[in-house]
């Protein structure tokens, strides 16, 4: 309900749409016992849900009708320190670029030789000579997870009908790595970069600075999972389509000393 309420806040947002994955059960009940308490939204904006047939990471990106926009902001249900500006701000830059993915938190990939693949990720092997994906914050990257990012719809389309399906079943069979196979689909149709948006503050992950062997090992499963997604989805398009980019868009003035007044979007890079 705080992910609703904080995209809501944007200028722009037109609908919310609900892709719901989890047990129909909940959704059903009514009343005073229903956890599911839809709020009402400033300006009249509609809340859609709609009911996924089965639990599949590929459903969010289904070209659904209840989608009536170009823009298509995909967000997680667990993102909401975003502020309306930042959304706002992003949705803007969408425009000026249409055809890319923008959005906020950023990844990149890299070939693993026998030097890196060691080196890397904290002397544990993740492979060598393959295809590698690095959560790091770096300056250049060439994902932007799809968790926090607009993308035209017609996206949608092409990632149901015309991506491999061999992507989409490895994607539903894994339960992980939908946002990197949309990344793949389209690098590979713009020859372009995605474009991060704001600083990178906003995703830190408050718990990784704590010592935990369990977090670690979490840590590295999951390391170990989107780089096997990448090194495979690599061959099944017969080459590497993602593009790396050093680039960030900021608003113009929003770092300058001057009142806050003069600037169209006062609250970017706020915790």
């Amino acid at each position: 309900m705080d992910v609703i309420l904080s995209v809501s806040r944007a200028a722009s947002c037109t609908k919310i749409v609900v892709v719901w994955n989890g047990d129909t059960a909940d959704l059903l009940k009514s009343g005073s016992n229903s956890p599911l308490k839809w709020p009402t939204l400033k300006g009249g904006t509609p809340i859609q849900v709609v009911v996924a047939g089965s639990n599949r990471l590929s459903n969010r990106f289904y070209p659904y009708e209840s989608i009536e926009t170009e823009a298509v902001f995909s967000i997680d249900d667990d993102i909401g320190m975003l502020t309306a500006d930042e959304i706002e701000f992003a949705y803007q830059t969408w425009r000026l670029f249409p055809d890319r993915i923008v959005g906020f938190p950023s990844r990149r990939h890299f070939w693993a030789n026998r030097t890196t693949a060691a080196a890397g990720f904290g002397g544990s092997v993740i492979g060598h000579n393959r295809w590698t994906y690095d959560s790091e914050w770096r300056n250049d990257i060439s994902l932007i997870l799809t968790g926090a990012a607009f993308y035209h719809s017609y996206y949608n389309h092409l990632y149901t009908n015309v991506m491999p399906a061999s992507i989409r079943e490895w994607v539903d069979r894994m339960m992980n790595c939908e946002d990197i196979a949309m990344n793949f689909l389209v690098s590979n149709i713009t020859c372009a970069a995605p474009i991060k948006v704001t600083p990178r503050k906003k995703f830190k992950c408050p718990e990784c600075s704590k010592p935990s062997p369990k977090l670690s090992a979490d840590a590295m499963a999951h390391l170990k999972m989107r780089s096997r997604c990448i090194d495979y989805f690599a061959k099944v398009y017969g080459m590497m389509p993602l593009k790396t980019v050093e680039f960030r868009a900021n608003p113009v003035l929003f770092r300058d000393n001057i009142p806050d007044k003069l600037k169209a979007f006062t609250m970017i890079g706020t915790l």
